[in-house]
């Protein structure tokens, strides 16, 4: 619809979620981990994989962003989503090119550069949204959004004390403190769209962006203790949540 001459939201884009697509997703995050544990050139497959999902959220966070051209907030929004995951895989291919082609050691590389500036766009993005969606924040919110990144930041010092003072444990900090707060941002937007306020597809994408940082924080504790591997289960943290987001924008271009 339109308000004095400028397409607007709807207040409310009700869209049930398809169970059945969350079991597929579910089915293939858990069969490509099975498969890469169990595969002699896991390396490529995992590579492949973690490079192809980023950018094809890119991708279609674009092709959203053009479907909403005229609007208040999905535009900017989405090209802000989009550019945030086509600098995903420029980490990931960055990474690749470190190990695979140069091989050198890709923690740390320039790809952290790309990772790290994945974070203030993703704020940046919710904020958007939140401001139009919800532009006073309650005090459980403001709570949550301070106090998050003082809880993970504190766990992560705990569980990694034994390496207080070396590159690696400071390098991690600057990474923890930025993927918590846009963690504590995330799941502070989570319960604003949860219950129907703007349909479902917000409440799936932020889900997949909060089980994406999840990821984040879970690989920067155990890279710090030197145990992450290709195979890392955390790898199941990012391949569901580009799926999910994938399915979320894919019910937005939908909505309407």
């Amino acid at each position: 619809m339109k308000e004095h001459g400028v397409e607007v939201v709807p207040e409310k884009l009700g869209s049930p979620i398809n169970f059945k697509i969350i079991a597929v997703i579910a089915a293939l995050v858990l069969g490509f981990h099975f498969l890469v544990n169990y595969s002699e050139d896991s390396d490529s497959l995992i590579y492949g994989f973690s490079m192809i999902i980023p950018l094809s959220v890119s991708i279609f966070a674009f092709l959203t962003s053009r479907r909403y051209s005229g609007t208040l907030v999905y535009s900017k929004a989405y090209i802000i989503f989009g550019v945030a995951f086509l600098l995903m895989f420029f980490a990931e291919l960055t990474y690749f090119v470190y190990e695979q082609i140069l091989d050198l050691d890709p923690y740390p590389s320039i790809a952290d550069v790309f990772f790290f500036v994945f974070y203030p766009l993703i704020i940046t993005y919710l904020i958007i949204n939140l401001r139009f969606f919800a532009p006073k924040i309650s005090k459980s919110g403001l709570f949550l959004i301070i106090v998050m990144p003082i809880i993970v930041t504190l766990i992560y010092i705990y569980l990694t004390i034994l390496d207080f003072g070396s590159f690696d444990f400071y390098y991690g900090i600057i990474f923890i403190t930025a993927a918590s707060v846009t963690l504590g941002l995330a799941i502070h937007t989570a319960k604003i769209f949860k219950g129907g306020l703007i349909g479902t597809a917000w409440l799936i994408l932020v889900v997949g962006i909060i089980l994406n940082l999840f990821g984040d924080t879970w690989y920067y504790y155990i890279e710090v203790i030197g145990e992450y591997s290709l195979a890392d289960p955390v790898n199941l943290c990012w391949y569901s949540a580009y799926l999910l987001i994938l399915y979320a924008l894919y019910k937005h271009k939908k909505a309407f």
